[in-house]
């Protein structure tokens, strides 16, 4: 058992000659009569039909679940910590003693009810009371745990009647249902004798031979959570196998590979290198989309689910995507050469999308298709296959020439008088999107690339807003704000940030040293250091706060060349705000905008440049900011209605190819 996940029958366990532990944080054994009785007939039944069926048809074991444990045979003293599925072991630990009960029930009678050296008198061979081949199951909450099994032998054989079962059954809680579960099991395979001379034999052996853990250790993970951790997650959330970690179960069989334990091995080196592929954020940025209907921890499962083609039309079935594969494995007649075609095909896969991600125009234009492409003869978002197939068999100048085919008809029902020129839309949100990729993909850099990752990890949470450069609401100062004010105005000018837990004063002190007299900055510093001795909320006072702010606005000259608040439309002949055209427009994440609100253009423009280290901005956003698009450098504190042309003639410019015909501005300017 070298890999954290595998199959493992009863036989194999057995042949591991693991002991288990069974922690206090877990409660203790709670099976009633009817559950082992139910997985009894259950495995009997699968047992019946499956002997009964074509060998095509047959399903190859019956899955008894998960087995999740944490240890190392020979590092802890011989046993290991099961986190999950201790009922279920321990009920077939039960069954076992039950059936070795059975088998050798006059033998063990004898010997309990005779004295030792009568029974040897006899020339009886003595046999061990519990069958010697069983694992061990302990519980850390009895101390005589690791002999209840014993106890409840002997009891049960000692007199027809079972009364001493009766006072085990009062012990304590666990004997009750350990009992409970044994005399049940007892039974039932008693039953079975009486049935039919065959049926137990064949249980037995269907039992060990074809009843499957899903065996997963978690020490050969890289999991750093305690074992509370990990049982609380199990449990409290009922955290399933996901499908990649069953289909690796599936695919790493010992009986697919026979002697060829190389190929075994060569597969699991190789799946780890692919999920570690897919783990890297840039990667999984580029070919996972947001739109996609499922999320994943295993990377490596969204690879199976594109070649499984599940859709959110299967939502409800979880292990839709293991269904599929287990289907067609039963059906196949050499296991192992379905293995390796369906490997191959993962394999495939991984290779068509390394070379997507290693040319520079496929990694942006695909990148932008994922999130809003759509195919062109339906509705349906774009997906990996659906790229798959029109890109197949495709010269390089052919690929991209349908790629940007796809990126036009995307585009191909936005009309700007009616969509672009609203304070939230999508198609917005998509052109800026766009332009991003398209600057990044006309730089003379082969490094230089848009980051889907960040760009969708912002998308996820907090999320992306369509912010104002030049504010749309103007800002009003407030009594209750004034000393928040006062802060950005003054980091504006001194660069020093207000620290966590700083007053006033000390904040005050800290900035004087970057304070040069005689300067116009000082003496409009010296104006707003004003704002904090303001401690009256009444008009006047009110009315002073706004004087300074109106002074920071003059100091700026920001009422020059300013955008027109009433311009009309040469479509509908409706008025409107030219800062609400899409000029005016950047992307910011949403926790971001809502810490600048409505900031005056420099205090954002600061904000900006700042945070530039710490938190992603797109690559047009931040030229916005620092005036790039602009022809003539008039004004670097205010975001003009000039600056806004020039950006919006960059954007036209940019994206001509893509963008539909009549796409111009609403209005003459």
């Amino acid at each position: 058992m070298d890999s954290p996940l595998e199959l493992l029958n009863i036989k194999q366990l057995l042949q591991s000659k693991n002991n288990f532990f069974i922690p206090a944080y877990q409660r203790g054994y709670r099976w009633r009569c009817e559950q082992v009785k139910m997985l009894i007939n259950d495995i009997q039944l699968y047992l019946q039909e499956e002997n009964s069926a074509r060998p095509e048809d047959r399903c190859p074991f019956y899955c008894l679940q998960a087995i999740v444990v944490k240890g190392n045979q020979e590092e802890n003293q011989g046993r290991l910590e099961v986190i999950d599925g201790q009922q279920r072991l321990t009920t077939i630990l039960i069954i076992l003693q039950a059936l070795y009960t059975l088998r050798n029930k006059t033998s063990l009678e004898m010997q309990l009810k005779m004295p030792t050296e009568m029974f040897l008198q006899c020339g009886l061979k003595r046999i061990p009371e519990i069958d010697p081949d069983l694992y061990l199951v302990k519980y850390e909450t009895r101390e005589e745990s690791s002999e209840w099994l014993k106890n409840i032998t002997k009891a049960f054989l000692k007199d027809d009647n079972r009364a001493e079962l009766g006072s085990l059954k009062n012990k304590n809680s666990d004997y009750y249902h350990f009992v409970e579960a044994f005399e049940t099991a007892f039974d039932t395979f008693e039953g079975f004798m009486k049935e039919s001379e065959q049926k137990l034999p064949v249980f037995i052996d269907g039992l060990k031979e074809r009843a499957f853990f899903i065996w997963y250790n978690i020490s050969q993970t890289d999991s750093s959570d305690t074992e509370v951790d990990i049982f609380d997650r199990l449990n409290a959330t009922k955290i399933a196998l996901n499908n990649a970690e069953l289909i690796k179960a599936l695919f790493l069989q010992e009986s697919n590979f026979g002697h060829q334990t190389h190929l075994r091995n060569q597969l699991a080196i190789d799946w780890d290198g692919i999920e570690k592929r897919l783990q890297e954020p840039s990667f999984w940025g580029f070919i996972y989309s947001t739109r996609h209907p499922y999320e994943y921890e295993t990377h490596i499962e969204y690879i199976f689910d594109l070649l499984m083609n599940k859709s959110k039309d299967v939502e409800d079935n979880f292990h839709y995507t293991f269904d599929q594969y287990y289907e067609n494995y039963v059906t196949s007649y050499d296991k192992l050469e379905y293995v390796n075609g369906c490997w191959k095909k993962v394999n495939e896969t991984m290779l068509m999308l390394e070379e997507w991600y290693s040319d520079k125009t496929c990694y942006h234009y695909i990148g932008y298709l994922l999130e809003y492409g759509e195919e062109l003869d339906s509705k349906n978002p774009i997906t990996i296959p659906y790229l798959k197939r029109v890109l197949e068999g495709c010269s390089k100048h052919e690929r991209t020439d349908k790629l940007k085919d796809l990126i036009r008809h995307s585009l191909a029902n936005v009309k700007v008088q009616n969509q672009f020129y609203k304070y939230s839309g999508n198609n917005l949100t998509q052109l800026l999107f766009l332009l991003n990729i398209e600057t990044e993909q006309r730089r003379n850099s082969d490094i230089a690339r848009f980051s889907f990752s960040e760009y969708k990890n912002i998308k996820k949470k907090p999320g992306w807003n369509l912010e104002h450069v030049a504010s749309n609401t103007d800002y009003v100062p407030t009594y209750e704000e004034k000393d928040k004010l006062a802060y950005s105005l003054l980091e504006y000018f001194t660069g020093v940030k207000k620290s966590e837990g700083m007053d006033n004063m000390q904040y005050i002190q800290s900035i004087e040293s970057k304070l040069i007299v005689g300067t116009q900055e000082k003496d409009l510093c010296d104006k707003i250091l004003g704002i904090f001795q303001i401690n009256e909320n009444t008009d006047s006072k009110l009315k002073e706060i706004k004087t300074i702010y109106n002074d920071v606005l003059a100091f700026f000259c920001s009422d020059e060349d300013a955008f027109k608040d009433d311009i009309e439309l040469t479509v509908n002949k409706r008025r409107m705000n030219e800062k609400d055209f899409i000029w005016n427009f950047a992307l910011l994440n949403a926790s971001t905008n809502k810490s600048y609100g409505n900031d005056i253009y420099p205090l954002k423009r600061k904000r900006i440049m700042t945070d530039e280290e710490s938190i992603y901005t797109p690559i047009c956003t931040r030229a916005m900011f620092e005036k790039a698009y602009s022809q003539k450098l008039k004004n670097l504190m205010a975001w003009t209605r000039t600056d806004a042309h020039n950006f919006w003639n960059y954007m036209c410019d940019t994206l001509n190819e893509f963008l539909p015909d009549g796409f111009n501005l609403p209005f003459n300017y």
